[in-house]
């Protein structure tokens, strides 16, 4: 009576985990339990370190970098409209609009690490893999965004042009 996956591998329920580990002498269930909240409470570090770094890094990295091409953006743009050109500011607002959205995201990540139940238990895991992880990936989405428009010599991270192509 397994449940299956639609590639047809079996998927057992916890308990028959713990009738099987039990049955032949592997674990008992007092060690399942005490590894599973060993694993949990590993994951849940692990993701919170993670979650904390990915912050750092916007914070005192990307930004500052992409902060300094806007102010480079922004002084073209007033050069070129004190000398009389018609300026379009496409790129300027670009820019400006990606940095806005990426201190929103790390913001919304702080926000959700603030109300992490302190469980120590699935459910705490559970809110690190659906509200942490979903919103440390809206900052890398943001600041994969920002490093195609900030020019190189700005951009202290290595870009995945110099990663493949190893400058």
């Amino acid at each position: 009576n397994l449940k299956t996956t639609p590639d047809a591998m079996p998927v057992l329920t916890s308990k028959e985990v713990v009738a099987l580990f039990t049955k032949y002498g592997v674990l008992s269930e007092a060690e399942l339990r005490s590894r599973q909240e060993i694993y949990l409470e590993q994951y849940c570090k692990t993701i919170r370190t993670e979650a904390n770094l990915v912050i750092r890094m916007a914070r005192t990295v990307i930004f500052p970098a992409a902060m300094r091409y806007q102010g480079e953006l922004a002084a073209t743009c007033a050069n070129l409209k004190a000398i009389g050109h018609d300026v379009k500011m496409i790129t300027l607002e670009d820019v400006t609009t990606k940095l806005r959205s990426l201190q929103q995201s790390v913001i919304a990540l702080e926000n959700l690490l603030e109300k992490v139940p302190h469980t120590g238990s699935a459910d705490e895991a559970r809110y690190f893999c659906d509200k942490i992880l979903p919103a440390m990936d809206q900052v890398r989405e943001w600041a994969d965004a920002l490093e195609t428009v900030v020019a190189d010599d700005l951009w202290a991270l290595p870009s995945y042009q110099e990663m493949l192509f190893i400058k």
